[in-house]
């Protein structure tokens, strides 16, 4: 994610078996994914996750198959006003969207976008995410003939929850 994120290459989310790259691809009811850590990001800062992004990565880990693992700092300093302005509420929302859609470790993807400049998923038939600058919405190709209601957003990221069929 993070090189995806930081090289503009946001086709690195998905294998050629168009499943989500390493361990969450292959097995994703035993992989645990992340943003950052101790390690990668503060204080050390090994391998830091841009952090304008770090919606944008949340977004994907929170609606994604695997068991996401949401690192204290980010959920500490991450309100009004904090390190990472706003972090933790869009966090909070995603917590919920994934909640509401029963999302799991063993949910399903399906893969409908993944270019350069953006990637887009719909988890389970019930939840769609699009990280990335690029211009998406599952409206605009009807998919799966719902109607999309978006759920929550951020900078260069959004999720959308069924509304109502079409």
């Amino acid at each position: 994610m993070q090189e995806a994120v930081g090289r503009g290459e946001f086709w690195r989310l998905v294998d050629v078996k168009g499943r989500m790259p390493g361990m969450a691809g292959l097995w994703p009811s035993r992989a645990v994914t992340f943003v950052e850590n101790h390690d990668t990001g503060p204080p050390l800062a090994h391998w830091p996750f841009p952090a304008r992004e770090l919606g944008g990565g949340y977004a994907y880990i929170l609606t994604h198959p695997g068991t996401p693992c949401v690192f204290y700092d980010h959920w500490n300093e991450g309100g009004a006003g904090q390190k990472w302005d706003g972090l933790r509420e869009s966090i909070i929302q995603l917590i919920a969207v994934r909640k509401a859609a029963s999302i799991s470790a063993r949910s399903s993807i399906v893969v409908l976008a993944a270019r350069a400049d953006v990637y887009a998923a719909c988890i389970d038939g019930k939840v769609v995410v699009k990280v990335g600058p690029g211009d998406f919405s599952p409206n605009k190709i009807r998919l799966e003939n719902k109607h999309w209601a978006r759920a929550c957003s951020g900078h260069n990221w959004a999720c959308w929850r069924v509304d109502a069929p079409l």
